[in-house]
């Protein structure tokens, strides 16, 4: 039976969403360095940092920080970067990078580590300190970190304000209203990553061929892309299909009134950014955009990962109207993805060679047609969602 409403991210999955940030939080910093998420010594990553951004570095950020003989304040409202008062404590530009770099390392470390330090005034540092490095990244800082600066700024509002107070850390009603941007977020990524390839006219991706090109043309390929180059080619467009379905149709899902539509774009999601990570190597992209899927869980479900599964009521006999309603929504909407799916993809199974046969079925005409027909109700549904979180948080 489908379950009484609940938060779509209580306090358990918040503190675990809050670890996760603060985990990639210290990749934040890290990365100038070329530093993971586990960290490297200080030597190393001083020395890249040398190398990208210091005197001798190809893209020097002292020359981005040009005083002009302005005061602070008008330094700051020209470029908002706390670099600005490295000459203040004696240090150079470099050095001042490094600060920031070793601060935001082990602020982050201490929010993965301490959950009293899950406070929005951490993550308001840590998306600080980002900031002004990312003001005097140039060319090597871009998507992802805007991404991640985005992301910081939503860690802010969903983290609790407990440090310069006491008080409970309780899951408060507007939580939901937080987490919900959350989502937003991720549809907002998702979405535009799947339209993006057929509004570039990219004949690869048009064609379904781009993941035979793929594996051998990434910047960083693994052990498992060589796997994976190896496959027949009509399972590579077959993948190139479930690309597009998970990153253009399963997003609406996002916003669904049903838990258990919510949880399969959650491992439609996951799915494909483990599939991604096993077959290259994109930094702390593909492990973030993990972290912004988990907005989609409940409570009731990570209670049965860390092995603490709530008790839910049986479905009983007869069934309820509302459970035989949600149950065809559901199957309904599973039938419909299917028949979408296998319409505009002319999915078709040769029996004589034993394939499964695909080709994109419609026109960039008829798409950017789609596009501009669904955008406006695609927002008209979300902004619906949205006011349901903001009525059950008010009620």
């Amino acid at each position: 039976m489908e379950s009484p409403p609940v938060s779509p991210s209580p306090r358990l999955l918040q503190q675990a969403v809050l670890a996760l940030l603060g985990g990639r939080a210290r990749g934040w910093a890290g990365w100038v360095w070329g530093v993971g998420p586990g960290g490297l010594g200080a030597e190393q990553q001083h020395a890249a940092l040398a190398g990208l951004y210091g005197r001798e570095g190809l893209l020097p950020a002292r020359r981005v920080l040009r005083p002009g003989g302005r005061g602070l304040w008008e330094q700051l409202r020209a470029l908002p970067t706390l670099l600005w008062l490295g000459p203040r404590l004696g240090l150079d530009t470099e050095q001042a990078m490094e600060l920031l770099c070793l601060l935001g390392m082990l602020a982050a470390l201490g929010a993965l580590l301490c959950r009293a330090l899950r406070d929005c005034l951490l993550f308001a540092l840590l998306a600080a300190f980002y900031l002004s490095l990312y003001q005097v990244g140039q060319v090597f800082l871009y998507f992802q970190d805007s991404l991640l600066l985005e992301a910081g700024f939503l860690a802010v509002l969903v983290a609790p304000l407990r440090l310069l107070r006491r008080g409970s850390p309780a899951w408060r009603p507007h939580d939901t209203v937080t987490f919900w941007a959350v989502r937003w977020l991720l549809f907002r990524l998702m979405f535009a990553s799947g339209v993006v390839k057929l509004t570039s006219r990219c004949p690869t991706w048009w064609g379904l061929t781009a993941l035979t090109y793929h594996y051998e043309s990434q910047c960083i390929p693994t052990p498992g892309a060589w796997l994976a180059h190896q496959l027949p080619a009509w399972l590579q467009k077959l993948s190139v299909v479930a690309t597009y379905v998970i990153e253009v149709a399963v997003p609406v899902l996002f916003f669904a009134p049903l838990r258990r539509l919510r949880l399969f774009a959650f491992y439609c999601q996951v799915l494909l950014q483990v599939l991604i990570i096993l077959t290259g190597n994109y930094n702390f992209f593909n492990a973030l955009t993990v972290v912004l899927a988990s907005s989609l869980l409940d409570e009731e479900h990570v209670g049965r990962w860390l092995g603490r599964p709530r008790k839910r009521h049986g479905a009983g006999w007869p069934p309820s109207l509302g459970w035989v309603l949600g149950t065809l929504l559901e199957l309904s909407t599973y039938g419909l993805l299917l028949c979408w799916t296998v319409r505009y993809f002319g999915l078709e199974l040769d029996w004589d060679r034993r394939v499964l046969e695909s080709k994109v079925a419609f026109t960039y005409h008829e798409f950017t047609t789609w596009l501009r027909t669904m955008t406006l109700p695609l927002v008209g549904v979300a902004f619906l969602s949205l006011s349901w979180e903001i009525l059950v948080a008010l009620y």
